[in-house]
């Protein structure tokens, strides 16, 4: 089963992926603003909460490893703070947020660059024995090809195992959200709460 080439995946990304051992990711499905490439989600203190890469609009139908990150906004500034506000008090925030963030403050120039960089981050943290394989598949760069690979997918029902938030008092457990929640809240128990999803041990 492919997975989606995506900024900062959501936990039921990394389960499917554990359950088969492998990540196999389309690389070259095209950028479509309504596929959510470039945006992930957050649990912060309201809401859980969109963020988004911006991309240069001229780049929208290219394969996602060629479009171009825009720096026109200060948006690594209002990702940087809308973290610290959301998982400031999580447990594991100090020792995994700098870590990201040297990716953000090298400035990738696309997308390919600035996901394999946190999917970097996010793998070796996670302490994944599986790393990502992006495969090209041929005709991908078409919407409809790109939709009917990926369909296996998007037809999978994950129910997330509850684990602690950091704001699990007032709302109780929310997804989706971006894998980063797993780390800031579970730190180093991080792998061990992805072996359940697996048969096999993934530490």
């Amino acid at each position: 089963m492919l997975l989606p080439y995506i900024i900062l995946p959501p936990l039921h990304w990394f389960v499917l992926g554990c359950q088969q051992q492998q990540f196999p990711i389309l690389l070259n499905a095209p950028f479509i603003k309504q596929n959510g490439a470039n945006r992930y989600q957050i649990a912060a203190p309201n809401n859980i909460q969109p963020l988004t890469i911006p991309v240069h609009h001229e780049d929208r139908n290219r394969p996602l490893p060629q479009v171009r990150i825009n720096y026109n906004q200060n948006w690594i500034k209002d990702h940087k703070q809308a973290w610290q506000t959301a998982y400031g008090k999580s447990p594991f925030f100090e020792y995994y947020d700098y870590r990201f963030f040297a990716v953000f403050d090298e400035q990738p120039q696309t997308m390919q660059h600035i996901i394999h960089g946190l999917n970097q981050v996010l793998f070796q943290n996670l302490k994944l024995p599986f790393t990502p394989e992006y495969i090209a598949q041929p005709n991908a760069e078409s919407s409809l090809i790109a939709q009917n690979a990926l369909l296996p997918y998007h037809q999978q029902q994950i129910n997330p195992i509850p684990y602690t938030q950091t704001f699990h008092t007032k709302f109780g457990f929310r997804a989706p959200v971006s894998a980063i929640d797993l780390l800031f809240n579970l730190g180093p128990l991080a792998p061990e709460y992805l072996a359940q999803y697996n048969p096999t041990a993934i530490i």
